[in-house]
């Protein structure tokens, strides 16, 4: 009677039951196993893996068999870490630059004109001594000092109503009265923010010459000459706006707290011209709130491409002149990250991808119209057929699995993503954008953080000039001291003249 109760209908049924119950639960456990085996790829990627996201076509058959290596156990050295205590040091003090005495000097003599040396009476004025003033400069790989050297002139009847003393006025200069040279100013700028060194090893520099300069006062050579340069940096600023399309990235920069010894993290935005001269214009803010781009394109009108940053909504939403274009490096990355949980969907959609950066490829150097009758003829059926691939795949696949997220992102950009095709000058990623932005993430390893908002400021206005030379292929030196030396004494209502590219046509027609 026992043994036809346990092999008998409810039995089997209950059987049955537990099976998929079990079935289930390894499922569940299943795709938990895959979800951390993924992260711990993605950590060791991260760590001790390659950058670069390009594929080759050959890759998807070598995948599986690499995958399978990475499952075999491994065991990692684990560093070992010495802390170290450290003492504060007494800060020296410091005064005015001292100019070593060995160094060469160059007079340069700031005269008088023949006719200011007559009085208003017709008298010849007498010269009564020379006013020296001495600036450090600086050529390519040459310290010298500049002699300053300018008569003085006093009338010789000193009871006459022009009596006076008469000089020739000093060159501009972006800080009053400094013992630097805009040569040496100029240098410390491009140093700092194109070649990315930080000043303290730029004073170590300074010091093998046998040269000392106070740490703040190399600070104020630094800051204060391109916080000078702010209406142009406002011009350019005009001029990038006015533009028909924009490219905009933002990467995170380290603020030190005053007071507190730590740091939060602000931003920098870059706002690249998509069409005409390549302008970059780099705004620095405290945080990353919508409001802080939202004032930047309060009154833009036109194509702005970017990433899907959730602050971009609301001015897409408020602002019906701004049309929205999508990056399709932003949604292969997607693909890419996934590869390790899910390879053969994941391959098959960037091989997808490809095919449309290989049209581009082709007619790169084509025209804007010719360009837009190619993606339109060609790439856009592709576009299509890509989208369907998406929207059957999303069904099969977890929503919160990182193929499933890179399956929304491409499904929620798709409007954003397609519109490139309707315009021959726009680009199908906003590589441009994050390729600018590069210098200041290679810079940030070295100087670390901004030091205060000011900084901030001074930094995001000096990579706007710097990296707009360097795109026109202009020496950032020769411009920048060209910059310094004229900033000063430049009409307001002549500034574009100092921008890169009004400033290589003019020295070309030179």
């Amino acid at each position: 009677m026992s043994e036809a109760l346990t092999y008998g209908p409810e039995a089997f049924s209950l059987l049955q039951e537990q099976l998929a119950q079990t079935t289930k639960l390894a499922q569940s456990w299943q795709q938990k196993a895959e979800a951390l085996q993924h992260q711990i790829e993605q950590l060791l990627r991260r760590l001790y893996g390659p950058r670069s996201e390009r594929l080759d076509p050959n890759q998807m058959f070598l995948d599986p068999i690499l995958q399978a290596a990475q499952a075999e156990p491994t065991t990692e050295p684990v560093a070992e870490v010495t802390v170290k205590a450290t003492v504060r040091k007494k800060a020296r003090p410091h005064g005015r630059a001292i100019i070593p005495e060995h160094l060469e000097r160059v007079e340069v003599l700031h005269d008088l004109p023949e006719e200011q040396k007559l009085s208003g009476d017709g008298k010849t004025l007498i010269k009564m001594r020379d006013e020296v003033s001495e600036k450090l400069a600086w050529k390519a790989g040459n310290w010298y000092v500049l002699r300053h050297v300018r008569p003085v002139y006093v009338h010789p009847d000193r009871q006459s109503e022009s009596a006076g003393v008469f000089t020739a006025p000093m060159p501009d200069s972006p800080i009053e009265k400094c013992k630097a040279d805009p040569s040496v100013l100029a240098m410390v700028a491009i140093k700092k923010w194109a070649d990315h060194l930080p000043l303290y090893r730029q004073r170590e520099i300074f010091s093998r010459e046998g040269i000392e300069v106070a740490s703040s006062t190399l600070e104020a050579w630094a800051i204060d000459p391109i916080l000078a340069c702010e209406p142009l940096y406002d011009a350019l600023k005009d001029d990038v706006l006015n533009r028909p399309i924009l490219q905009t990235d933002d990467t995170p920069v380290p603020l030190q707290v005053v007071g507190r010894g730590k740091t939060r993290e602000a931003r920098i935005w870059v706002y690249l011209a998509g069409d005409g001269p390549p302008h970059r214009f780099f705004d620095f803010t405290p945080d990353r709130c919508k409001e802080r781009p939202t004032r930047i394109l309060e009154s833009y009108h036109g194509f702005l491409q970017a990433d899907a940053y959730s602050g971009y909504d609301s001015i897409f939403k408020a602002r019906r002149t701004i049309l929205e274009v999508g990056c399709w490096a932003h949604a292969r990355r997607k693909f890419d990250v996934a590869k390790s949980s899910a390879l053969s969907e994941s391959l098959e959609m960037m091989s997808r991808i490809r095919l449309f950066y290989k049209i581009e490829r082709q007619f790169r150097e084509a025209d804007p119209a010719a360009r837009q009758r190619a993606r339109e003829s060609e790439a856009l059926p592709l576009l299509d057929a890509f989208f369907e691939r998406c929207c059957e795949l999303v069904p099969k696949t977890l929503p919160s699995s990182p193929l499933g997220k890179a399956l929304t992102y491409a499904l929620n950009q798709q409007e954003a993503l397609l519109r490139y095709v309707t315009d021959g000058r726009l680009q199908i990623d906003n590589n441009l954008a994050e390729n600018a932005i590069r210098p200041l993430a290679l810079g940030r390893k070295n100087w670390l953080f901004a030091g205060s908002e000011t900084g901030g400021k001074a930094c995001a206005i000096a990579l706007s000039l710097i990296q707009s030379a360097r795109a026109l292929d202009l020496n950032p030196y020769e411009y920048l001291l060209d910059v310094y030396r004229r900033i000063m004494g430049h009409p307001v209502c002549r500034l574009s003249e100092l921008l890169p590219a009004q400033w290589k046509a003019a020295s070309t027609d030179a």
